[in-house]
């Protein structure tokens, strides 16, 4: 999975749990939860949509939906939005 912030850090995580309310990563041998109401950060599954929350460049995000990342798995409007 992918950790996605406001600020444009993205980073790689290891999905350990997953709860109608939280994710709970590893990340760097390290618990992450992370609330899927928090406006800071959120998981992704999709680089395409990690970047495009974040708010890369329109480019960017496009190269990465050509490349077919986004064949299986959860997407972003899964999920209720904060």
């Amino acid at each position: 999975m992918l950790i996605a912030s406001r600020s444009g850090t993205i980073s790689a995580a290891k999905l350990i749990e997953e709860t109608n309310q939280a994710w709970i990563l590893e990340v760097e041998k390290r618990e992450v939860r992370i609330s899927k109401s928090d406006p800071r950060q959120r998981a992704f599954v999709h680089m395409d949509e990690a970047l495009e929350w974040a708010g890369a460049e329109p480019e960017l995000v496009e190269h990465f939906k050509q490349q077919g990342n986004n064949a299986g798995g959860v997407r972003a409007s899964d999920f209720p939005q904060a």
